[in-house]
């Protein structure tokens, strides 16, 4: 199979690619720099026509069977229109590319838990626009794009939608914006976090390799569900994250239990403590999901491998990267 992978050279789409070309596909892997990892280097923009692509490269594409989307920007704390704006247009140029391209069967779309916002009650696959309010422009853009996805009838697309992903990769890859990871310099430097139950709640992270053979298994699967969700299915805690991303250091995680008034008090007075509001999305739970949203994956959830949060951290303290942002190309929610 000929696939074409957008937003390859990031951390999810290094998993991703590997994993296609893992099974013998032949790989296309399309971001701004121009370099692949495990398959063919193709320079390309989202925010551009055609993906940015000449005519050339587009007679290379014209036998890929499947698209993959993976691209877009973590740092919850960019620009609000830039950030939206990405999402937005980069997925109507990927879905406008895909639609162009004579073969293409699929196109297999990364959304995120995050688009759900603040939803109440108990949400499944077939949930979006519930009456959500949104956290942070990062949501919101997230609940645009996959409404965008969802509404195109040019080619079938294939939604699946990940919490945060951790495990190893290139230490450049990780990023430190948009998850857990985004609490860890301010952790390590005897920080205290107010959490809704001290952390003792599910964020639906799961390891990044098992989501790149979720995307894989997506884009074989002769049949494929409109929409499905993957996370690790032990549902580790935000307390349990923290406390082994903690670990490599031998630092102990100084976390509280905080109602809603002491984590108000938190944002408030984080820009004096080094705590940018991005960092203190998590400090509440997030919403409830369907016990039976992983029965909808092509196959059987793909199995966690052991110790893949605390890799991560080992990763990252190996790269003396844990007190430096990243701006990472690929989506993680």
């Amino acid at each position: 199979m000929k696939v074409l992978v957008v937003g390859a050279s990031g951390y999810l789409g290094y998993w991703v690619t590997r994993s296609l070309t893992e099974s013998g596909d032949e790989v296309w892997e399309l971001s701004r720099r121009g370099r692949a990892w495990h398959g063919k280097a193709l320079k390309g923009d989202v925010l551009s026509g055609r993906l940015g692509l000449d005519e050339d490269a587009l007679r290379e594409l014209a036998e890929v069977d499947t698209v993959v989307s993976c691209f877009g920007s973590v740092d919850w704390d960019a620009d609000p229109s830039a950030l939206v704006g990405l999402h937005l247009s980069g997925t109507r140029n990927v879905l406008n590319t895909a639609a162009e391209l004579p073969s293409v069967r699929r196109v297999v779309h990364i959304s995120s838990l995050l688009a759900l916002g603040r939803a109440e009650g108990v949400v499944g696959n077939r949930e979006l626009s519930v009456g959500q309010t949104f956290r942070n422009w990062y949501e919101y853009a997230k609940y645009r794009s996959e409404a965008l996805a969802r509404q195109e009838r040019r080619v079938p697309v294939s939604i699946v939608r990940f919490g945060p992903l951790l495990g190893p990769a290139p230490a450049e890859l990780v990023p430190l914006t948009g998850g857990p990871l985004q609490a860890l310099p301010n952790l390590l430097q005897g920080f205290p976090l107010f959490l809704e139950r001290g952390g003792r709640f599910p964020v639906y992270a799961g390891d990044v390799a098992a989501a790149g053979q979720v995307v894989a298994d997506l884009a074989h699967a002769d049949e494929a569900p409109e929409v499905c969700t993957y996370f690790d299915p032990a549902r580790p805690t935000l307390a349990r994250l923290l406390h082994e991303l903690c670990l490599p250091w031998g630092t102990v995680p100084r976390l509280l239990e905080g109602g809603t008034g002491l984590r108000r008090l938190q944002r408030l007075a984080g820009g004096r403590l080094g705590l940018s509001a991005s960092t203190l999305e998590y400090t509440a739970r997030l919403p409830v999901l369907d016990p039976e949203v992983l029965a909808a994956l092509p196959g059987p959830a793909p199995g966690e491998r052991p110790g893949y949060v605390r890799e991560t951290a080992e990763v990252l303290r190996s790269a003396k990267r844990a007190l430096l942002p990243v701006d990472a190309e690929e989506s993680t929610p």
